[in-house]
């Protein structure tokens, strides 16, 4: 049996996209939150050898740091993972979603869009995921004199006026079958409509749309 720990955000009114990653990642929150941050530079702690920290920590404060901007430009998650590759040495990764708006566009238009856009990709794929249609894109590209792998997929929201892309990259030499699997299951853990239980649906707060209307309207 899957166990999954539930994050606050998840439990948010606000959420509009509810997705599962795999241990090893952790979140790098978009608006200065010092218990997440804490507990965080906790857990890194647990995975990465006590000569690899500091390094590890500054890169996590750099993204901390690029939290803003990143919301500000649609993003609406950011997770450094942290593994080991074949060799056991630690290797990192960065996982990102963010929303990108556009004219009303049925979704699978929406998704063939995306893969034909991605020209100079190694390969682009449409898919059909649980919560949809999806172009998944595999790149490998050059960036800053190192080479970074990645995997985006686009998937368009059902009410066809925006996608969520999800990107996981990550600068490590070889173990790209791995990534490219926990990515895939990423994927397919995503959901526009809420999937937590309804005993935990009935502790969500009201949205703020909603207890404006009912406070208008009665």
């Amino acid at each position: 049996m899957n166990e999954f720990t539930i994050v606050g955000s998840a439990m948010s009114a606000e959420c509009d996209i509810w997705f599962a990653l795999p241990p090893g990642f952790i979140e790098v929150p978009l608006v200065p939150d010092a218990d997440v941050s804490a507990d965080g530079l906790e857990l890194l702690s647990t995975l990465v050898p006590e000569e690899q920290y500091g390094a590890f920590r500054e890169r996590m404060q750099e993204a901390r740091a690029m939290g803003g901007l990143l919301a500000r430009s649609g993003a609406a998650h950011l997770s450094i993972g942290v593994h080991h590759d074949e060799s056991g040495s630690v290797v990192h990764s960065v996982f990102l979603i963010k929303w990108q708006e556009l004219p009303w566009t049925p979704p699978k238009l929406a998704a063939a869009k995306a893969a034909l856009a991605s020209g100079g990709a190694r390969s682009a794929d449409l898919v059909d995921l649980p919560c949809g249609p999806a172009a998944v894109v595999e790149s490998l590209d050059q960036r800053e004199g190192q080479e970074v792998f990645q995997m985006t997929a686009h998937l368009p929201h059902p009410e066809g006026r925006r996608v969520a892309v999800l990107a996981l990259s990550t600068t490590a030499e070889s173990g790209h079958e791995h990534y490219r699997d926990v990515f895939h299951g990423i994927t397919r853990m995503v959901s526009f409509d809420n999937p937590l239980p309804p005993h935990l649906r009935e502790q969500m707060p009201e949205a703020r749309e909603s207890a404006a209307a009912r406070d208008a309207f009665g």
